[in-house]
């Protein structure tokens, strides 16, 4: 009775691969396409068909066999899974493209530790060269992030303001700077100038040397001096020409007989 009683329930575990073939043979389904399809070889997939358990893995990896192909061909993976014969699978050999790969042997994990370790050796290498490198090398003061430089600014002079009064621009530019003096102060440049000229009133001026070359044209302030060197003959037109003062290598010069009466112009040329 023992033995008829064990019978049926060896019959019924082969039947797990039987239905799974006749179910992908059902779906037109190769074992070529069910190999493209989950994670199994060519040989597990027809070991599974053929309920060769022993020439598959470890019970615990079966199980995902099992279940991976039953949900391929949509049928129920908890009805095949109560007929696998858990006591009797034994693993016998593994293949590259099975799930177990994804663990490291204990081959695989002593060479990562040498690799580790290698790693490990060559960090400690490279900092040692570096500080002996860094020790050798002549050391410079460096200047602290947070230090803050201070500057102190220089004291200026204070400028003075002119005591000359502010002179209307004129409309004519002046051709070249010339020295004028302000009553009061003493001029050390051109001290010996050959044309010096004083104004007693607010005057115009037009001085040309030889070449044609403007040498000043401008309105000078009254109580002004001007002074300039050129080349002569100077030719000179002066408005209110009573006003002023002439000096021609410092000597005066009567600028009387040059005035047209009527707009108080001098008009001269200076040899």
């Amino acid at each position: 009775m023992m033995e008829q009683e064990n019978n049926p329930e060896q019959v019924e575990r082969p039947l797990i691969g039987h239905l799974l073939r006749e179910r992908r043979v059902s779906m037109g389904f190769s074992i070529d396409d069910v190999v493209g399809k989950i994670k199994l070889s060519h040989r597990q997939v027809v070991a599974l068909e053929e309920n060769d358990f022993k020439a598959l893995p470890e019970i615990a990896f079966l199980r995902g066999f099992v279940r991976s192909y039953a949900r391929l061909l949509q049928m129920d993976e908890q009805a095949l899974l109560a007929h696998l014969p858990e006591a009797q699978v034994t693993q016998v050999r593994t293949e590259p493209n099975q799930l177990e790969t994804a663990f490291p042997t204990a081959k695989s994990a002593r060479r990562q530790n040498v690799n580790l370790l290698l790693a490990a050796l060559l960090v400690v290498l490279l900092i040692a060269g570096f500080s002996l490198w860094q020790a050798k090398m002549p050391h410079h003061s460096v200047i602290k992030p947070d230090a803050t430089l201070t500057t102190t600014p220089l004291p200026l002079p204070a400028l003075e303001k002119s005591r000359v009064p502010e002179v209307p621009v004129s409309s004519v530019p002046v051709a070249i700077p010339v020295t004028t003096t302000v009553p009061g102060t003493v001029n050390p440049v051109h001290e010996m100038a050959t044309l010096r000229l004083i104004f007693d009133k607010e005057c115009w001026v037009e001085i040309k040397d030889k070449y044609g070359k403007t040498l000043s044209k401008q309105v000078n302030l009254a109580g002004s001096e001007l002074r300039l060197d050129g080349d002569a003959p100077f030719t000179l037109v002066i408005g209110h020409a009573q006003a002023v003062r002439l000096f021609y290598k410092d000597k005066p010069v009567n600028l009387n007989p040059y005035i047209n009466a009527g707009s108080d112009v001098a008009r001269l040329t200076l040899e």
